[in-house]
Protein backbone atom coordinates (compact mmCIF):
# COMPACT_ATOMS: atom_id res chain seq x y z
CA UNK A 1 0.00 0.00 0.00
CA UNK A 2 1.25 3.48 -0.93
CA UNK A 3 -0.19 5.29 2.08
CA UNK A 4 1.08 8.80 1.16
CA UNK A 5 -0.53 8.61 -2.29
CA UNK A 6 -3.82 7.37 -0.87
CA UNK A 7 -3.97 10.12 1.76
CA UNK A 8 -3.01 12.74 -0.83
CA UNK A 9 -5.84 11.52 -3.06
CA UNK A 10 -8.32 11.74 -0.17
CA UNK A 11 -7.18 15.24 0.74
CA UNK A 12 -7.74 16.43 -2.82
CA UNK A 13 -10.90 14.48 -3.61
CA UNK A 14 -12.72 15.60 -0.47
CA UNK A 15 -11.23 19.12 -0.33
CA UNK A 16 -9.97 18.59 3.21
CA UNK A 17 -7.35 21.34 3.40
CA UNK A 18 -8.86 24.83 3.20
CA UNK A 19 -6.15 27.25 2.03
CA UNK A 20 -6.80 29.83 4.75
CA UNK A 21 -6.78 27.53 7.79
CA UNK A 22 -3.99 26.03 9.86
CA UNK A 23 -3.80 22.26 10.29
CA UNK A 24 -3.61 20.53 13.66
CA UNK A 25 -2.96 16.78 13.83
CA UNK A 26 -4.19 14.89 16.87
CA UNK A 27 -1.43 12.44 17.78
CA UNK A 28 -1.82 9.92 20.60
CA UNK A 29 1.38 8.04 19.82
CA UNK A 30 -0.51 5.05 18.44
CA UNK A 31 0.31 3.65 15.01
CA UNK A 32 -2.58 5.26 13.12
CA UNK A 33 -1.88 8.84 14.28
CA UNK A 34 1.90 8.38 13.91
CA UNK A 35 1.36 7.23 10.31
CA UNK A 36 -0.85 10.23 9.53
CA UNK A 37 1.70 12.67 10.96
CA UNK A 38 4.61 11.08 9.06
CA UNK A 39 2.63 11.18 5.81
CA UNK A 40 1.93 14.89 6.36
CA UNK A 41 5.71 15.41 6.60
CA UNK A 42 6.24 13.43 3.38
CA UNK A 43 3.55 15.50 1.64
CA UNK A 44 5.12 18.69 3.08
CA UNK A 45 1.90 19.77 4.77
CA UNK A 46 2.73 22.19 7.61
CA UNK A 47 0.88 21.39 10.81
CA UNK A 48 0.88 21.55 14.59
CA UNK A 49 1.00 18.37 16.65
CA UNK A 50 -1.64 18.19 19.41
CA UNK A 51 -1.33 15.60 22.19
CA UNK A 52 -3.70 15.17 25.13
CA UNK A 53 -2.42 13.22 28.14
CA UNK A 54 -5.50 11.58 29.69
CA UNK A 55 -3.55 10.58 32.84
CA UNK A 56 -5.28 7.19 32.82
CA UNK A 57 -2.21 4.94 32.65
CA UNK A 58 0.34 6.62 34.93
CA UNK A 59 3.91 6.28 33.68
CA UNK A 60 2.67 4.80 30.42
CA UNK A 61 0.69 7.98 29.64
CA UNK A 62 3.73 10.09 30.45
CA UNK A 63 5.85 7.93 28.14
CA UNK A 64 3.31 8.43 25.34
CA UNK A 65 3.61 12.19 25.71
CA UNK A 66 7.43 11.99 25.70
CA UNK A 67 7.30 9.87 22.53
CA UNK A 68 5.03 12.32 20.73
CA UNK A 69 7.20 15.28 21.72
CA UNK A 70 10.27 13.51 20.35
CA UNK A 71 8.42 12.63 17.13
CA UNK A 72 7.28 16.22 16.62
CA UNK A 73 10.86 17.42 17.12
CA UNK A 74 12.18 14.81 14.69
CA UNK A 75 9.70 15.92 11.99
CA UNK A 76 10.26 19.61 12.82
CA UNK A 77 6.60 20.25 13.68
CA UNK A 78 5.53 22.51 16.56
CA UNK A 79 3.68 20.70 19.35
CA UNK A 80 1.05 21.63 21.91
CA UNK A 81 0.47 19.22 24.80
CA UNK A 82 -2.10 19.24 27.57
CA UNK A 83 -2.89 16.99 30.55
CA UNK A 84 -6.40 16.29 31.84
CA UNK A 85 -7.38 14.02 34.71
CA UNK A 86 -10.06 12.17 32.76
CA UNK A 87 -10.93 9.84 35.63
CA UNK A 88 -11.66 12.82 37.87
CA UNK A 89 -13.62 14.46 35.06
CA UNK A 90 -15.76 11.32 34.68
CA UNK A 91 -16.49 11.23 38.41
CA UNK A 92 -17.38 14.91 38.48
CA UNK A 93 -19.68 14.83 35.45
CA UNK A 94 -21.16 11.37 35.92
CA UNK A 95 -19.95 10.30 32.47
CA UNK A 96 -18.25 7.06 31.53
CA UNK A 97 -14.47 7.12 31.15
CA UNK A 98 -14.90 6.88 27.36
CA UNK A 99 -17.31 9.81 27.18
CA UNK A 100 -15.24 11.94 29.55
CA UNK A 101 -12.12 11.28 27.44
CA UNK A 102 -14.05 12.21 24.31
CA UNK A 103 -15.26 15.45 25.93
CA UNK A 104 -11.70 16.28 27.08
CA UNK A 105 -10.37 15.82 23.53
CA UNK A 106 -13.19 17.90 22.11
CA UNK A 107 -12.46 20.76 24.52
CA UNK A 108 -8.73 20.53 23.83
CA UNK A 109 -9.12 20.69 20.05
CA UNK A 110 -11.55 23.60 20.40
CA UNK A 111 -8.65 25.67 21.77
CA UNK A 112 -7.10 25.76 18.29
CA UNK A 113 -8.93 28.62 16.59
CA UNK A 114 -9.17 28.95 12.79
CA UNK A 115 -7.78 25.45 12.33
CA UNK A 116 -8.84 22.14 10.89
CA UNK A 117 -8.24 19.15 13.16
CA UNK A 118 -6.83 16.10 11.35
CA UNK A 119 -7.70 12.81 13.04
CA UNK A 120 -6.43 9.34 12.20
CA UNK A 121 -9.71 7.41 12.12
CA UNK A 122 -9.56 4.58 9.59
CA UNK A 123 -11.80 1.99 7.93
CA UNK A 124 -11.75 -0.39 10.90
CA UNK A 125 -12.90 2.45 13.16
CA UNK A 126 -15.84 2.90 10.80
CA UNK A 127 -16.83 -0.76 11.06
CA UNK A 128 -16.59 -0.74 14.86
CA UNK A 129 -18.66 2.46 15.01
CA UNK A 130 -21.34 0.84 12.84
CA UNK A 131 -21.68 -2.13 15.21
CA UNK A 132 -21.80 0.12 18.29
CA UNK A 133 -24.40 2.42 16.72
CA UNK A 134 -26.49 -0.52 15.53
CA UNK A 135 -26.52 -2.00 19.03
CA UNK A 136 -27.74 1.34 20.40
CA UNK A 137 -30.54 1.63 17.85
CA UNK A 138 -29.20 4.40 15.60
CA UNK A 139 -30.94 5.54 12.43
CA UNK A 140 -29.31 6.14 9.06
CA UNK A 141 -27.50 9.25 10.30
CA UNK A 142 -25.62 7.18 12.87
CA UNK A 143 -25.11 4.10 10.71
CA UNK A 144 -23.46 6.17 7.96
CA UNK A 145 -20.38 6.44 10.11
CA UNK A 146 -17.89 9.27 10.30
CA UNK A 147 -17.47 11.62 7.30
CA UNK A 148 -14.16 12.70 5.76
CA UNK A 149 -15.05 16.28 6.75
CA UNK A 150 -17.20 17.21 9.71
CA UNK A 151 -18.23 20.52 11.20
CA UNK A 152 -18.91 19.89 14.87
CA UNK A 153 -19.86 22.99 16.85
CA UNK A 154 -16.62 25.03 16.85
CA UNK A 155 -14.53 22.23 15.35
CA UNK A 156 -13.65 21.57 11.72
CA UNK A 157 -12.54 17.93 11.59
CA UNK A 158 -10.89 16.07 8.71
CA UNK A 159 -10.25 12.33 8.51
CA UNK A 160 -7.92 11.58 5.59
CA UNK A 161 -7.60 7.82 6.32
CA UNK A 162 -11.25 6.76 6.58
CA UNK A 163 -11.00 4.31 3.68
CA UNK A 164 -7.68 2.81 4.79
CA UNK A 165 -7.75 -0.51 6.74
CA UNK A 166 -5.84 -0.77 10.00
CA UNK A 167 -3.70 -3.61 8.63
CA UNK A 168 -2.53 -1.46 5.72
CA UNK A 169 -1.50 1.37 8.03
CA UNK A 170 0.62 -0.86 10.27
CA UNK A 171 2.11 -2.67 7.29
CA UNK A 172 3.30 0.71 5.94
CA UNK A 173 4.80 1.63 9.33
CA UNK A 174 6.66 -1.68 9.58
CA UNK A 175 7.94 -1.57 6.00
CA UNK A 176 9.40 1.88 6.64
CA UNK A 177 10.84 1.06 10.06
CA UNK A 178 8.69 3.56 11.96
CA UNK A 179 8.03 3.06 15.66
CA UNK A 180 4.83 3.78 17.54
CA UNK A 181 3.37 3.35 21.02
CA UNK A 182 1.04 0.50 21.97
CA UNK A 183 -1.78 1.55 24.30
CA UNK A 184 -2.30 -1.29 26.79
CA UNK A 185 -5.91 -0.18 27.34
CA UNK A 186 -6.70 -1.16 23.74
CA UNK A 187 -6.92 -4.78 24.92
CA UNK A 188 -9.21 -3.97 27.86
CA UNK A 189 -12.63 -5.32 26.91
CA UNK A 190 -14.32 -3.32 29.64
CA UNK A 191 -14.35 -0.67 26.91
CA UNK A 192 -17.15 -1.49 24.48
CA UNK A 193 -15.16 -0.59 21.36
CA UNK A 194 -12.45 -3.05 22.36
CA UNK A 195 -15.06 -5.77 22.89
CA UNK A 196 -16.41 -5.11 19.39
CA UNK A 197 -12.87 -5.15 17.93
CA UNK A 198 -11.54 -8.25 19.67
CA UNK A 199 -14.65 -10.37 20.20
CA UNK A 200 -17.78 -9.34 18.26
CA UNK A 201 -16.30 -8.73 14.81
CA UNK A 202 -14.07 -11.86 14.84
CA UNK A 203 -17.10 -13.91 15.88
CA UNK A 204 -19.22 -12.45 13.06
CA UNK A 205 -16.40 -13.14 10.65
CA UNK A 206 -16.06 -16.75 11.77
CA UNK A 207 -19.75 -17.57 12.12
CA UNK A 208 -21.53 -15.45 9.49
CA UNK A 209 -19.33 -13.86 6.85
CA UNK A 210 -15.52 -13.99 6.52
CA UNK A 211 -15.71 -10.62 4.70
CA UNK A 212 -17.87 -8.99 7.36
CA UNK A 213 -15.75 -5.80 7.53
CA UNK A 214 -15.91 -5.20 3.78
CA UNK A 215 -19.65 -5.97 3.79
CA UNK A 216 -20.32 -3.46 6.58
CA UNK A 217 -18.28 -0.78 4.81
CA UNK A 218 -20.27 -1.36 1.61
CA UNK A 219 -23.53 -1.11 3.55
CA UNK A 220 -22.34 2.15 5.08
CA UNK A 221 -21.59 3.54 1.62
CA UNK A 222 -25.15 2.71 0.51
CA UNK A 223 -26.67 4.25 3.63
CA UNK A 224 -24.48 7.34 3.32
CA UNK A 225 -25.62 8.04 -0.26
CA UNK A 226 -29.29 7.50 0.61
CA UNK A 227 -28.95 9.60 3.75
CA UNK A 228 -27.46 12.52 1.79
CA UNK A 229 -30.32 12.28 -0.70
CA UNK A 230 -32.94 12.30 2.07
CA UNK A 231 -31.20 15.18 3.83
CA UNK A 232 -31.28 17.27 0.66
CA UNK A 233 -35.00 16.59 0.29
CA UNK A 234 -35.68 17.63 3.87
CA UNK A 235 -33.52 20.76 3.63
CA UNK A 236 -35.42 21.88 0.52
CA UNK A 237 -38.84 21.08 2.03
CA UNK A 238 -40.80 24.04 3.41
CA UNK A 239 -43.82 22.10 4.63
CA UNK A 240 -44.58 22.10 8.37
CA UNK A 241 -43.45 18.98 10.20
CA UNK A 242 -47.03 17.80 10.75
CA UNK A 243 -47.70 17.67 6.99
CA UNK A 244 -44.74 15.41 6.18
CA UNK A 245 -44.56 11.59 6.04
CA UNK A 246 -43.46 10.00 9.33
CA UNK A 247 -39.86 9.34 8.21
CA UNK A 248 -39.50 12.97 7.13
CA UNK A 249 -41.10 14.20 10.37
CA UNK A 250 -38.55 12.29 12.42
CA UNK A 251 -35.63 13.57 10.39
CA UNK A 252 -36.78 17.19 10.30
CA UNK A 253 -37.53 17.29 14.04
CA UNK A 254 -34.21 15.64 14.87
CA UNK A 255 -32.35 18.17 12.68
CA UNK A 256 -34.23 21.02 14.34
CA UNK A 257 -33.33 19.79 17.83
CA UNK A 258 -29.64 19.58 16.97
CA UNK A 259 -29.80 23.07 15.41
CA UNK A 260 -31.22 24.34 18.72
CA UNK A 261 -28.23 22.87 20.57
CA UNK A 262 -29.58 19.57 21.91
CA UNK A 263 -26.72 17.51 23.37
CA UNK A 264 -28.14 14.23 22.07
CA UNK A 265 -31.37 13.20 20.38
CA UNK A 266 -32.47 9.59 20.63
CA UNK A 267 -35.35 7.79 18.94
CA UNK A 268 -37.53 7.92 22.05
CA UNK A 269 -37.11 11.70 22.36
CA UNK A 270 -38.14 12.28 18.76
CA UNK A 271 -41.17 9.98 19.07
CA UNK A 272 -42.41 11.59 22.27
CA UNK A 273 -42.06 15.15 20.99
CA UNK A 274 -43.89 14.19 17.78
CA UNK A 275 -46.75 12.75 19.88
CA UNK A 276 -47.01 15.98 21.86
CA UNK A 277 -47.05 17.98 18.63
CA UNK A 278 -49.73 15.75 17.15
CA UNK A 279 -51.96 16.25 20.20
CA UNK A 280 -51.95 19.96 19.39
CA UNK A 281 -53.73 21.13 22.54
CA UNK A 282 -52.50 23.05 25.55
CA UNK A 283 -48.90 22.88 26.77
CA UNK A 284 -46.64 19.90 27.51
CA UNK A 285 -42.96 19.42 28.31
CA UNK A 286 -40.52 16.69 27.31
CA UNK A 287 -37.27 16.61 29.30
CA UNK A 288 -34.33 15.78 27.01
CA UNK A 289 -31.96 15.71 29.99
CA UNK A 290 -31.43 17.59 33.25
CA UNK A 291 -30.40 20.71 31.34
CA UNK A 292 -32.54 20.76 28.21
CA UNK A 293 -36.21 20.30 27.38
CA UNK A 294 -38.79 20.81 24.64
CA UNK A 295 -41.95 22.76 25.42
CA UNK A 296 -44.84 22.04 23.03
CA UNK A 297 -47.69 24.55 22.96
CA UNK A 298 -50.64 24.03 20.61
CA UNK A 299 -48.53 21.67 18.54
CA UNK A 300 -45.56 24.05 18.23
CA UNK A 301 -42.24 22.96 19.81
CA UNK A 302 -39.86 25.31 21.62
CA UNK A 303 -36.39 24.37 22.85
CA UNK A 304 -35.27 25.47 26.31
CA UNK A 305 -31.99 25.08 28.15
CA UNK A 306 -30.52 26.14 31.48
CA UNK A 307 -29.97 29.87 31.37
CA UNK A 308 -32.03 30.14 28.20
CA UNK A 309 -32.95 33.68 27.33
CA UNK A 310 -35.32 34.43 24.45
CA UNK A 311 -34.24 36.89 21.81
CA UNK A 312 -35.38 40.45 22.30
CA UNK A 313 -37.49 41.33 19.29
CA UNK A 314 -37.88 44.65 17.53
CA UNK A 315 -39.39 45.61 14.19
CA UNK A 316 -38.90 47.83 11.21
CA UNK A 317 -42.07 49.21 9.61
CA UNK A 318 -41.88 50.67 6.14
CA UNK A 319 -44.78 52.76 4.74
CA UNK A 320 -44.89 53.24 0.98
CA UNK A 321 -47.54 55.23 -0.93
CA UNK A 322 -49.37 53.46 -3.75
CA UNK A 323 -52.79 52.38 -4.95
CA UNK A 324 -54.91 49.31 -4.32
CA UNK A 325 -54.24 46.79 -1.61
CA UNK A 326 -51.70 44.15 -0.67
CA UNK A 327 -53.26 41.22 1.11
CA UNK A 328 -51.55 40.09 4.31
CA UNK A 329 -50.98 36.36 3.69
CA UNK A 330 -48.63 35.80 6.62
CA UNK A 331 -49.61 34.39 10.00
CA UNK A 332 -48.93 35.90 13.41
CA UNK A 333 -45.25 35.41 14.16
CA UNK A 334 -44.27 35.20 10.48
CA UNK A 335 -42.23 38.00 8.94
CA UNK A 336 -42.11 39.94 6.74
CA UNK A 337 -45.82 40.76 6.86
CA UNK A 338 -47.60 43.12 4.46
CA UNK A 339 -50.92 44.96 4.36
CA UNK A 340 -52.51 48.13 2.92
CA UNK A 341 -54.69 50.83 4.49
CA UNK A 342 -56.40 53.94 3.19
CA UNK A 343 -53.98 56.83 2.62
CA UNK A 344 -56.86 59.26 3.05
CA UNK A 345 -57.64 57.83 6.49
CA UNK A 346 -53.98 58.02 7.60
CA UNK A 347 -53.48 61.53 6.27
CA UNK A 348 -50.44 63.21 7.78
CA UNK A 349 -50.60 61.24 11.03
CA UNK A 350 -47.68 59.22 12.36
CA UNK A 351 -47.86 55.46 12.15
CA UNK A 352 -46.07 53.47 14.87
CA UNK A 353 -45.28 49.84 15.63
CA UNK A 354 -45.03 48.50 19.19
CA UNK A 355 -45.59 45.41 21.31
CA UNK A 356 -49.22 44.78 22.19
CA UNK A 357 -50.19 45.49 25.80
CA UNK A 358 -52.85 43.99 28.08
CA UNK A 359 -56.16 45.70 27.37
CA UNK A 360 -55.32 46.46 23.71
CA UNK A 361 -58.25 46.00 21.36
CA UNK A 362 -58.88 46.14 17.61
CA UNK A 363 -62.07 46.44 15.57
CA UNK A 364 -61.24 43.71 13.01
CA UNK A 365 -62.28 44.28 9.42
CA UNK A 366 -65.30 42.11 8.61
CA UNK A 367 -66.45 41.85 12.21
CA UNK A 368 -68.64 43.95 14.46
CA UNK A 369 -67.39 45.54 17.63
CA UNK A 370 -63.87 45.16 19.02
CA UNK A 371 -61.81 42.23 20.28
CA UNK A 372 -58.99 42.01 22.81
CA UNK A 373 -55.63 41.21 21.28
CA UNK A 374 -55.15 38.68 24.08
CA UNK A 375 -58.33 36.82 23.05
CA UNK A 376 -57.26 36.83 19.40
CA UNK A 377 -53.90 35.27 20.27
CA UNK A 378 -55.59 32.61 22.40
CA UNK A 379 -58.10 31.74 19.67
CA UNK A 380 -55.31 31.50 17.09
CA UNK A 381 -53.38 29.19 19.47
CA UNK A 382 -50.27 31.35 19.46
CA UNK A 383 -47.87 29.72 22.00
CA UNK A 384 -47.74 31.60 25.29
CA UNK A 385 -43.99 32.15 25.03
CA UNK A 386 -44.47 34.06 21.78
CA UNK A 387 -47.44 36.19 22.75
CA UNK A 388 -45.51 38.94 24.53
CA UNK A 389 -43.58 39.68 21.35
CA UNK A 390 -46.54 40.13 18.98
CA UNK A 391 -46.48 43.62 17.41
CA UNK A 392 -49.36 45.95 16.61
CA UNK A 393 -49.43 49.00 14.33
CA UNK A 394 -51.28 52.08 15.51
CA UNK A 395 -52.25 55.48 14.18
CA UNK A 396 -53.70 58.27 16.30
CA UNK A 397 -53.72 55.91 19.32
CA UNK A 398 -55.87 53.34 17.47
CA UNK A 399 -54.62 49.89 16.56
CA UNK A 400 -55.08 49.68 12.80
CA UNK A 401 -53.24 46.43 12.02
CA UNK A 402 -52.26 43.25 13.79
CA UNK A 403 -49.64 41.79 11.41
CA UNK A 404 -50.53 38.27 10.39
CA UNK A 405 -54.16 38.77 11.47
CA UNK A 406 -56.00 41.66 9.77
CA UNK A 407 -56.39 45.42 9.56
CA UNK A 408 -58.96 47.42 11.51
CA UNK A 409 -62.45 48.20 10.25
CA UNK A 410 -62.70 51.70 8.75
CA UNK A 411 -59.07 51.73 7.54
CA UNK A 412 -59.63 49.59 4.47
CA UNK A 413 -59.60 50.72 0.84
CA UNK A 414 -63.01 50.90 -0.83
CA UNK A 415 -61.79 50.16 -4.34
CA UNK A 416 -58.57 49.16 -6.09
CA UNK A 417 -57.95 52.64 -7.50
CA UNK A 418 -57.91 54.30 -4.07
CA UNK A 419 -54.71 55.83 -2.74
CA UNK A 420 -53.06 53.50 -0.24
CA UNK A 421 -50.29 53.20 2.29
CA UNK A 422 -48.54 49.84 1.84
CA UNK A 423 -47.10 48.48 5.08
CA UNK A 424 -44.22 46.03 5.29
CA UNK A 425 -43.18 44.84 8.72
CA UNK A 426 -39.84 43.05 9.23
CA UNK A 427 -38.37 41.67 12.41
CA UNK A 428 -34.96 42.68 13.72
CA UNK A 429 -33.03 40.28 15.96
CA UNK A 430 -30.92 41.62 18.78
CA UNK A 431 -28.77 38.98 20.51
Amino acid sequence: MNLPDLIKENLQKHHLLPPDQAVVVGVSGGGDSVALLRVFRILEIPCTVAHLNHQLRGDESAADEHFVRALAAELDFPMVGKSVDVKQLAETTGQSIEMAARQARHDFFAEFEDSVIALAHHADDQVETFVLKLARGAGTDGLCGMPFFQSLEKLQIIRPMLNVPRAGIFQWLEENGHRWREDSSNSDENFLRNKVRHTILPMLGNELNPNIRETILRTMDILRAENEWMSDLINDCRLPIAELPLAAQRRKLRNWLFEQGAESVGFEAVEQVLKLMEAGEGSAIYELNSRQRVVVEYGTPRFEATGFQPLELSWTLSCEPGTGWIKDESRIGEYPASASVSAEKVGDSEVLVRNWRPGDRIGPLGMEGTRKIQDILTDLKVPKARRNNVPVVECRAEIIWVPGYRIARGWELKKSSDDAIHFKLERNRTE
